[in-house]
């Protein structure tokens, strides 16, 4: 019958307590018993040990990752684009920003700071893409380019 992770964690604890105080063929012989109770390889065990003998943390810590490039407050002016241009995908939307963004603020529909608006322009696609699917995860790009052939093909 296996281990729970659990139980492998408390022979590995056990064991770690006596490891230290241990000489060099009894830590040998702990090597060999361990590795058959908990099915783990010699040096993964060796490491184990040594690092319990040690009290260091886990190395397995989350990492905090990249912070944000682009706040919160270009989220709504990205959408509002967006949907001027009826949805149209990441790269296509780079290519018509910068023409759509003067005409949105000449027309008073955007109120950008000069820094907004060049973070903004200056957006990839990928990150156009990410930030719109985060923003109206409930209609995909195809579905709005859609939406947007049918109204215009209509005649009142």
């Amino acid at each position: 019958m296996a281990l729970s992770m659990r139980e492998r964690q408390a022979i590995t604890r056990e064991m770690a307590r006596r490891y230290v105080r241990a000489g060099k063929r009894e830590r040998g012989l702990m090597l060999d018993e361990l590795c058959a109770l908990t099915g783990y390889n010699r040096s993964y065990a060796a490491r184990l040990l040594r690092a319990r003998a040690r009290a260091e943390p886990p190395r397995h810590r989350r990492r905090r990752g990249r912070r944000p490039a682009y706040g919160p407050e270009l989220v709504a002016p990205l959408a509002k684009v967006w949907a001027t241009l009826g949805g149209i995908c990441g790269k296509r939307l780079v290519a018509a920003m910068a023409g759509t963004v003067s005409a949105l603020e000449r027309h008073g529909e955007l109120d950008l700071s000069d820094e907004a608006r060049a973070q903004l322009l200056a957006m990839s696609a990928a990150t156009i893409d990410l930030l719109r699917r985060r923003e109206t995860p409930s209609m995909p790009a195809s579905r709005m380019r859609r939406a947007t052939r049918l109204r215009a093909t209509r005649t009142p």
